[in-house]
């Protein structure tokens, strides 16, 4: 009975795999995974020839629809951003989209005087940005896709954006002349294993996605010159159909603080 069992449940979770696979097609079904790759290209070269690519111009009117209420997953980001802001205090929002963070903290803590927020991403969400900022007349809130523009920064903030991008996190702050101080990761799926990337059908398009060794990321910051003061998991997780050690059963978050001397 035990071989029989055993078999069983392995036949439920290959047809329920092959179900998933199915529905990586259907941009409906919310977030999905196939395949795992050692690189960014390999990743890119298997996505689908068909369909959505990336953050492209339609994915700020969804953000508009989707992303413009509080994340209650970044309840950890408030506590820590509370304590760095100061008056006349920056903070680098990398991945920032239209701002959303900036409109859902802003009645959860208090922004100090003269506070400066600049939201960093790609080029589709610098256009409509400043739109949405000057309806709601958000005076200090600005947009760029210059990385260079977080040097000097009292914060650098980015929310599940790492997941998307090629370059290391440390890799960015050490090329700046001057790293900011604080430095806080969420919403970013890490885990123990070996790292990797997937391709994501996401609720817009299809997109290279990244998964990272939690271990390695505390080390690649250290060297850059900070130090992990928390971290914290949250209930969210990548599976991918089909290959079962890959799985990550939490997002993480961090926040770092620039060494001193």
């Amino acid at each position: 009975m035990g071989k029989l069992s055993r078999l069983m449940k392995n036949s439920t979770a290959v047809a329920r795999d092959l179900l998933t696979w199915q529905y990586f097609y259907d941009h409906r079904k919310g977030p999905r995974y196939r395949g795992v790759y050692g690189s960014y290209q390999e990743a890119e070269a298997a996505m689908p020839r068909n369909g959505q690519y990336g953050f492209h111009d339609d994915v700020p009117e969804f953000f508009q629809r989707t992303q413009l209420a509080f994340n209650q997953n970044d309840y950890p980001v408030l506590l820590w951003m509370s304590q760095a802001l100061e008056p006349d205090a920056t903070i680098f929002d990398f991945g920032g989209g239209l701002g959303q963070c900036y409109y859902t903290y802003q009645g959860l803590i208090p922004f100090p005087e003269g506070l400066r927020w600049t939201v960093c991403d790609v080029e589709s969400f610098i256009a409509e940005g400043p739109k949405m900022a000057a309806e709601r007349g958000a005076e200090n809130l600005f947009f760029t896709s210059d990385r260079s523009q977080a040097s000097g920064a009292t914060v650098f903030l980015t929310n599940g954006t790492l997941q998307y991008v090629e370059n290391d996190l440390w890799t960015i702050l050490s090329g700046l002349p001057e790293p900011p101080e604080h430095v806080l990761v969420n919403r970013v799926p890490m885990y123990e294993g070996e790292a990797y990337y997937t391709v994501q059908s996401s609720l817009h398009s299809f997109i290279p996605y990244r998964i990272m060794n939690s271990a390695e990321f505390i080390e690649g910051m250290s060297k850059a010159g900070y130090t992990l003061i928390d971290q914290w998991k949250l209930p969210r997780s990548v599976y991918i159909p089909l290959h079962y050690k890959n799985f990550v059963p939490h997002f993480r978050g961090m926040y770092f603080r620039r060494k001193q001397g």
